[in-house]
C-alpha cells in the first residue's frame, strides 16, 4: 500500500498538473484525443468516465435542473471534445452554477476521493511490479506516475517495464532504486510526450508542487 503520508504529495502534483490555479468546480476542456468536460482536482473526463458522467448528473439534479435539461447536458458532453464546449450559454451557466454550489463541492470532493483511490490502486500495482525484481519506487518516482496513470489509466505497459521488460525500445531501470530520472525517461518515450513535448515542463513543475509536501527525507 502507498504510504499515506505521500497523499498530500500526490493530491498536490495531481491538482497543479491537471488545474494550476483553476477552480475545481467548473467545466474544462483539454481538447486532446477522446477528452470531453472534465472537472474536479482529477480531472474527471465526461466522456471516457463513467463516474464523471454520474456525479454531473447528480450535481445538475441537486441543484433543481429538470429531466430534459439534464440529459441534454448529459447527452452532449458525453463526447470527445476537441472543439472545447458543446453547450449553449445557459446550459454552460447552469452546469457551472451547480459544481459552484455547496452540494457541487460535496459531491466533486466525493468523485475526487474515488478517483484518488483509482490513482493509489494503480501506484499499488507499480510498486508490486518493481518490488518482484527487488526493487523500490522513490517517493519523488511515484509523483510522476501519479500524474501519468490520472492522465492515461491503467499502468499496463509502466508495470511490464519496472518488471524488468524492455518497452518502447526502452531497457528497464538498473534497481534497486526506481529515480525520478528513470521515470522522466520513460515518459519522455511515450507517444504522448513525443507528440505534447512542450507538456512535459508542466508535468516537471507539478511534481515540483507535490515534492514540497513530501515527508522530510523523502525523495
Amino acid at each position: 500500500m502507498v504510504d499515506t503520508s505521500l497523499y498530500p504529495a500526490i493530491r498536490e502534483a495531481i491538482k497543479t498538473n491537471e488545474i494550476g490555479n483553476a477552480s475545481p468546480y467548473m467545466l474544462s476542456y483539454a481538447r486532446l484525443g477522446e477528452s470531453g468536460a472534465s472537472f474536479g482536482i482529477f480531472q474527471g473526463d465526461t466522456h471516457v468516465n463513467g463516474t464523471a458522467r454520474d456525479v454531473l448528473r447528480q450535481v445538475l439534479e441537486a441543484a433543481g435542473a429538470d429531466a430534459v435539461t439534464v440529459g441534454r447536458i448529459g447527452t452532449a458532453l458525453n463526447a470527445a471534445l476537441p472543439h472545447g464546449s458543446p453547450l449553449s450559454a445557459a446550459d454552460n451557466t447552469l452546469a457551472n452554477n451547480a459544481l459552484a454550489w455547496a452540494r457541487g463541492h460535496e459531491l466533486v470532493d466525493a468523485m475526487d476521493t474515488t478517483l484518488l483511490n483509482v490513482v493509489l490502486g494503480y501506484l499499488d500495482k507499480c510498486n508490486a511490479a518493481a518490488a518482484k525484481k527487488g526493487w523500490v519506487i522513490a517517493p519523488v518516482a511515484l509523483l510522476y506516475i501519479a500524474l501519468w496513470v490520472n492522465m492515461t489509466g491503467a499502468p499496463d505497459t509502466l508495470c511490464k517495464w519496472l518488471g524488468g521488460t524492455s518497452v518502447m525500445g526502452l531497457a528497464p531501470p538498473a534497481g534497486p532504486t526506481v529515480t525520478q530520472a528513470n521515470l522522466e525517461t520513460y515518459l519522455q518515450a511515450t507517444s504522448y510526450f513525443h507528440a505534447h513535448p512542450q507538456n512535459f515542463k508542466h508535468m516537471q513543475e507539478s511534481v515540483a508542487a507535490g515534492a514540497k509536501l513530501l515527508p522530510a527525507g523523502a525523495a
